[in-house]
């Protein structure tokens, strides 16, 4: 193996520190999974609360939702889970408060499914950066552009 740089081996059981915020308890991350275990609503359903807090009780230092719709017009498949309106945030705030008490830091997936959002579930037309035939989706406005910028801020 000459001439490869030898890397050393980090301890999966080792915190893992940010610049900001609080520093991970171990570096055992769970990925985004689309689960499709939210309510019609986008609110968090107890199935879904139970097995993302059981994924932290079982030792990841960082627990991930699936992707979450930042807006009503991204939801993009059945039992989406949403953070596109107050109405979502006791239940991410349960989720959150659940996740850090078993020891786990929590991150939330952001999402907007752009073409392959689901127009008769998110009540309106398909949107997404460019118009697209195929996905019968139209190109967003420059008003809707900056209003998505907020929406993921």
């Amino acid at each position: 193996m000459a001439g490869l740089t030898a890397f050393p081996m980090t301890n999966l059981s080792t915190p893992l520190n940010f610049a900001r915020g609080p520093a991970m308890p171990n570096r055992l991350m769970l990925a985004p999974l689309t689960n499709c275990q939210s309510h019609d609503d986008g609110t968090l359903s107890d199935d879904e609360f139970t097995w993302l807090t059981k994924r932290a009780q079982g030792g990841f230092g960082l627990t991930m939702t699936c992707a979450a719709y930042v807006a009503q017009s991204g939801k993009a498949f059945p039992g989406q889970l949403g953070v596109a309106s107050d109405d979502h945030l006791p239940g991410l705030a349960r989720l959150a408060s659940a996740l850090h008490a078993a020891g786990s830091s929590s991150s939330v997936q952001l999402h907007h499914g752009g073409y392959r959002a689901d127009a008769s579930m998110n009540g309106g037309e398909v949107i997404s950066p460019y118009a697209d035939p195929k996905f019968d989706s139209r190109a967003m406005t420059t008003a809707e552009v900056e209003a998505m910028i907020q929406a993921f801020i």
